[in-house]
């Protein structure tokens, strides 16, 4: 490669890593972002000290991203611009709005598609999957059928939006993290995997802070400004091993407890590949986790009694578990 070369893979480099930037400050931002913000920040790729040539710069910016289908405009009046061009913001109705790519009957299958995949479930894919149904029911509308009212854009979607987005191209996440203490740090993180719990979302990675994986609540995170570094996910990475069970919230400090249930049992199913199974000499398996509920534990042993669950240690989980049994029989002989 020759040194011109090089210096214009460099530049390539630079412009893209500019865009991506871009494209992900602004579909995270609350609010406009003004042009002193952008080209005087040297995390997005500006910062130099000829403010005009990075004006410029951005303009160029913006006009390459509005190819891409990302349309960055000025910001109207009444959300705060004394001047329409000193603030910007995603035209999220415009955004990637382009026509002609599948067939009016194409597009209505694939909006019942996503209508029967997101019917009565929660989702982390429901965001980007709601973004393109409503692209899509646009194509497969009649000219006579009014178009549905749009849902206003929420600051979780658009995380949402941008967690998938950084997952789906291994990028590095950076962004403000409120904790159930109140306290706010800035984190840095490689997202190897993302589900839900009870109507929450989750992701779960390698967090810079703490160099360990971790569990981050998706609607306690705010301000994801850039992308980072690209990542690979470990090959040995099992999200089961992260998911919670009804015994993870609680005040009660965390005990080890034990369970059997029959060696025929499908113990990954059961387990969630959660704490250690192992063989005893009656053939039958031990489970040991950690819980930090217990009555919600004797709750979940009750709930899989018919499979062969039962109780072992400690006592207190016994005991709840025989606390459970009485309520439900005295229950039943009150009917």
């Amino acid at each position: 490669m020759s040194a011109k070369d090089a210096r214009d893979r460099i530049a390539d480099d630079a412009v893209a890593q500019r865009l991506l930037n871009l494209a992900f400050i602004f579909n995270t931002s609350t609010r406009p972002i003004s042009t002193d913000e952008i080209v005087s920040d040297s995390d997005l790729g500006y910062g130099s000290t000829n403010r005009e040539s990075e004006v410029k710069k951005f303009n160029r910016d913006r006009k390459k991203l509005s190819e891409q289908g990302i349309e960055i405009i000025p910001a109207p009046v009444e959300l705060g611009a004394e001047n329409e061009t000193a603030l910007w913001m995603l035209d999220r109705e415009n955004t990637f709005a382009a026509g002609g790519i599948i067939t009016p009957d194409d597009a209505a299958l694939l909006a019942e598609a996503i209508d029967e995949y997101l019917s009565g479930k929660t989702s982390p894919l429901r965001t980007p999957l709601m973004r393109v149904r409503t692209k899509v029911a646009e194509v497969a509308r009649s000219p006579q059928e009014p178009p549905a009212a749009a849902a206003p854009a929420s600051a979780h979607q658009a995380m949402l939006d941008t967690i998938w987005l950084a997952f789906s191209l291994h990028r590095t996440l950076s962004f403000s993290y409120t904790n159930a203490r109140g306290e706010t740090s800035r984190r840095s993180v490689q997202i190897f995997g993302i589900f839900t719990h009870e109507g929450a979302t989750y992701i779960v990675g390698l967090d810079d802070a703490s160099h360990a994986l971790r569990t981050f609540r998706t609607d306690r995170m705010e301000q994801a400004l850039r992308p980072g570094a690209s990542y690979r996910i470990p090959d040995d990475f099992d999200i089961h091993e992260f998911l919670f069970m009804p015994f993870d919230f609680g005040g009660e400090e965390g005990v080890d407890a034990t369970f059997s249930f029959p060696a025929e049992s499908d113990a990954h199913a059961l387990t969630h590949g959660r704490g250690a199974v192992s063989p005893t000499p009656d053939g039958s398996l031990r489970w040991t986790v950690r819980v930090r509920n217990l009555d919600a534990a004797a709750a979940f042993a009750l709930e899989h009694a018919r499979d062969g669950m039962r109780p072992c240690a400690p006592q207190a989980l016994i005991d709840a578990w025989g606390a459970k049994i009485r309520e439900a029989v005295e229950t039943h002989e009150a009917r």
